[in-house]
């Protein structure tokens, strides 16, 4: 099924974006404590768009991009991911390894698996934070690491996203460390429709309509 892109009004749209900030505020400290490294977080744009739209938002698609993906359980589910652009994932791979490959052949398991593991932490820390802020079971589990272009990493988020009635929320993010160093992705939270209404009535949001 399609996306329920435009049914959600600015109230709504509000409280994710705040669900949103609050999500990726507690990521980003888990970055910092995994690296030891300190961050700030941007989140410039979030928006719902209808799921079969999410490839073309997030980038170029003939660009290579990591992309970590993990379904969500319990009394919301759906799918998460987080993309980073190639130029981001090296700075990710630096900040972790001190070093990182130069080109996607060039990734090896050690590499692979660093970027499995920051995708584990920073998706499981955004639904931590919704799962505190709505007191609802919402459950992460094993991620997958996917490296390739744009359209083929995300089309595969969609395609077993797609299966349920869902809505993406396409959140854009930029992190920056220290020495301003700008990280950027996007965070895509596409929970079923019902699991979006549900937290935003924990939320005292009135259903969308």
């Amino acid at each position: 099924m399609t996306g329920e892109q435009g049914t959600y009004g600015l109230l709504e749209m509000s409280a994710v974006r705040e669900m949103a900030n609050i999500g990726l505020g507690h990521a980003t400290t888990a970055l910092s404590d995994l690296t030891g490294r300190s961050f700030n977080m941007e989140v410039p744009n979030v928006e719902t768009v209808a799921i079969e739209n999410v490839p073309a938002l997030v980038g170029d698609p003939e660009a290579v991009v990591v992309g970590i993906m993990m379904p969500i359980e319990g009394d919301v589910t759906g799918h998460i991911a987080f993309v980073f652009p190639w130029e981001s994932a090296q700075t990710v791979w630096r900040y972790l390894l001190g070093t990182c490959p130069d080109s996607f052949a060039e990734v090896d398991d050690l590499a692979a698996s660093a970027m499995l593991e920051i995708g584990n932490i920073l998706n499981s820390s955004f639904m931590n934070a919704l799962s505190n802020m709505t007191g609802l079971a919402i459950h992460a589990t094993p991620p997958v690491v996917s490296i390739d272009l744009c359209y083929s990493v995300v089309s595969t988020v969609v395609a077993e996203a797609e299966l349920q009635e869902v809505v993406a929320l396409a959140i854009e993010t930029k992190i920056y460390d220290y020495e301003d160093t700008a990280t950027q992705g996007y965070f895509l939270c596409i929970p079923t429709v019902e699991g979006l209404n549900l937290m935003l009535r924990r939320l005292g949001v009135a259903e969308a309509a």
